[in-house]
């Protein structure tokens, strides 16, 4: 549902008038990358209904799978036939391209199997790859992106108010997906069910993940953050979880990314310190400065496609995408580190990201003991070890 956003946006926004000038003139290649995302938006919008439902597929006649299987299908074909274009080929983009053209992949092969339970969780995860995206474009890259160029989607064809919050944020329509969002936690707040409890939490991270990751916004989230703290419908472990935001944003008061006059210091001050500490990055008491951290490092990305800092900001974003994707994205962080070791598999950094995509995938397993990891994934990392570099 999202990397066709994402891909789509990326475009619009790298080719708008507001990027380049009054008049751009836009090269065959160019425009070929823009009219596929466009398509990619035109596909996307058909599967809503199914993208964003928390209810199992049902369909009425064979047509209806059908069509859901062309759409699908039209998406994962445009997706691929974005392949050629560079702009697609850069650091921290690659890894969303290929996420998607799997994941879609997978998701054909699900409905085409009747197997709609995992179809269904599968069409949900499409919408979170593309969020992944978009919450790291900076405004340069997506500035009217989401603007004229798609359609208004209406709140009636979204099953609740958080479906449609997560849409918003989707297209990048921030401050009409916080206005949901808000009616979302209003909603759950109201109901004593594990979703609605879930819904409050990923509702309130959302939101702070606006302004924080998006738009470096410390003070609006330290309204938000306290307004919500208030509430005494909040559980107490949500408020413990708020006001540990809260004193966190008040460490990075003034903090502003235009003002880095060095990117390794950066790291060096806010993520070194947390290499060896990796146990606090996943209790979730880093997560305001993982969230800032991952918008300061990808927008330098985008900025800087070729800069030789890449392998070590790759590294770096991998383990704030481990964090994030348990609780506000679809996690990225493995194949940012893939990523990372087979375009720069010189670089110091590419035996760093190796070894914590090693470590990654022994835990996902098996724990520190390697027997169960499954014979592709074995023959996956040695692979890659070949190509690291003395």
């Amino acid at each position: 549902m999202v990397r066709l956003l994402f891909l789509w946006t990326l475009v619009f926004g790298v080719f708008s008038a507001e990027v380049l000038s009054a008049e751009p003139v836009i090269a065959p290649a160019e425009a070929q990358a823009k009219a596929v995302m466009s398509n990619v938006y035109d596909s996307y919008v058909k599967i809503i209904p199914y993208a964003y439902s928390t209810k199992n597929i049902e369909f009425k006649n064979k047509k209806e799978k059908e069509a859901l299987l062309k759409n699908l299908t039209d998406l994962s074909d445009f997706f691929k036939s974005a392949k050629h274009a560079d702009l697609f080929q850069r650091p921290g983009f690659r890894p969303s391209l290929e996420a998607i053209t799997n994941h879609l992949d997978e998701t054909i092969m699900s409905v085409e199997s009747d197997s709609f339970i995992f179809a269904q969780k599968r069409l949900n995860v499409i919408g979170a790859l593309c969020v992944t995206c978009h919450s790291q474009l900076p405004e340069s890259v997506s500035k009217n992106a989401f603007r004229d160029n798609i359609k208004k989607e209406k709140r009636d064809r979204f099953d609740s108010d958080f479906a449609y919050a997560n849409y918003l944020y989707l297209v990048r329509r921030f401050d009409d997906s916080k206005t949901y969002f808000e009616k979302a936690i209003n909603t759950a707040l109201g109901t004593s069910t594990r979703s609605a409890n879930q819904e409050v939490l990923a509702s309130l991270r959302k939101v702070v993940s606006i302004d924080t990751k998006i738009k470096f916004n410390y003070e609006n989230a330290r309204a938000f953050i306290e307004k919500w703290e208030k509430d005494s419908r909040l559980s107490i472990n949500d408020k413990k979880i708020l006001k540990r935001w809260n004193d966190s944003l008040k460490l990075w008061k003034g903090f502003d990314p235009a003002s880095i006059k060095s990117m390794p210091k950066f790291i060096e001050k806010h993520l070194s310190p947390l290499d060896m500490k990796k146990e606090i990055i996943f209790s979730g008491e880093e997560d305001i400065t993982l969230l800032i951290s991952s918008g300061v490092l990808f927008n330098f990305l985008v900025e800087n496609p070729n800069s030789a800092l890449a392998p070590e900001i790759l590294y770096w974003l991998s383990l704030a995408e481990h964090r994030m994707g348990q609780s506000y994205f679809f996690s990225l962080g493995d194949l940012y580190l893939k990523d990372c070791i087979r375009k720069y598999p010189s670089s110091p950094y590419a035996k760093k990201c190796y070894q914590e995509y090693a470590d990654s995938i022994e835990a996902g397993f098996s724990g520190s003991s390697g027997t169960d990891i499954p014979v592709s994934e074995k023959r996956e990392l040695i692979k890659l070890k070949s190509l690291l570099k003395p």
